[in-house]
């Protein structure tokens, strides 16, 4: 398999959609404590900003994924690779590697362009070393999931466009997914209401909430959420972990099925 990784490398390095994508990350990573700073000055911390590459790797990786490696069909090298001896599960695995490298790099660049700017403009972090720590890792456990995902509809998709529409709906779903359950969570127990009296007078009281969601249902809310890398990527930016433990174990959770399934539909898939 090395001998796949280094072939992917290569090519990696030969790209120019990759350097463009890398280039971008380095932009960004270095606009959002500028802007930062041009709008609040230092009364914003630099942890505000810390952790959006989290939520912009959504974004990113169902694109630039799809054109580059998917494009192994059109091109012909997937043939190649098993021509020369390479198994399909070794063909797999080293492509789903290539894609943790890729999407770890880009979260490298965003960050280290982001603290070179951050750090004179915003000052240091301001969250405890420990937290900020164990979201990094997090949030790199969660870039492993997009690559699970993304891996298993790429080799198991022969034409290009149509993996790049599938992943990008993949991710819409799941924004839109996360974007409700992080909505039921957060509604509050109780909300304020008014009454008119007779008198003319309004009255101001608090009812009971009907979208507050009780104990039992609250706990498989929030592991919909946890489970749902948009939702992990809502939480790392809000630098809101309450629950590390489940996020790390449904990020491993969700890599190992998923590449369970995208490996052994890859091992039936005719590329002929």
């Amino acid at each position: 398999m090395r001998n796949l990784l280094a072939a992917n490398w290569f090519r990696l390095r030969k790209s120019l959609l990759f350097w463009t994508v890398l280039l971008l990350m380095a932009l960004f990573g270095a606009w959002m404590p500028f802007q930062t700073f041009m709008e609040y000055g230092r009364e914003v911390p630099l942890d505000q900003v810390f952790f959006v590459y989290a939520m912009v790797l959504g974004l990113l990786l169902p694109v630039f994924f799809p054109l580059f490696f998917g494009a192994e069909y059109s091109d012909g090298a997937i043939r190649s690779k098993l021509a020369v001896g390479h198994t399909r599960l070794s063909v797999y695995l080293s492509n789903f590697v290539s894609e943790v490298w890729v999407a770890l790099l880009f979260s490298a660049v965003y960050l280290l362009f982001m603290l070179a700017v951050g750090l004179p403009l915003l000052g240091g972090p301001k969250a405890p070393v420990k937290l900020l720590l164990t979201i990094l890792l997090l949030s790199l456990l969660m870039a492993a999931v997009w690559c699970g995902i993304f891996n298993c509809v790429i080799l198991n998709l022969s034409r290009k466009a149509g993996a790049a529409v599938s992943c990008i709906l993949i991710f819409i779903a799941l924004f839109m997914l996360a974007t409700w359950v992080y909505s039921r969570l957060d509604a509050p127990e109780f909300i304020p209401a008014y009454e008119l009296l007779p008198s003319g007078e309004m009255v101001s009281k608090t009812l009971r909430n009907d979208a507050f969601l009780q104990p039992k249902t609250r706990v498989i809310f929030e592991f919909l959420l946890d489970l749902n890398p948009v939702g992990q990527a809502i939480q790392y930016v809000d630098l809101n972990i309450a629950r590390p433990v489940q996020l790390a174990l449904s990020s491993l959770g969700t890599v190992v099925v998923t590449s369970a399934i995208g490996a052994g539909l890859f091992q039936r898939k005719d590329l002929k």
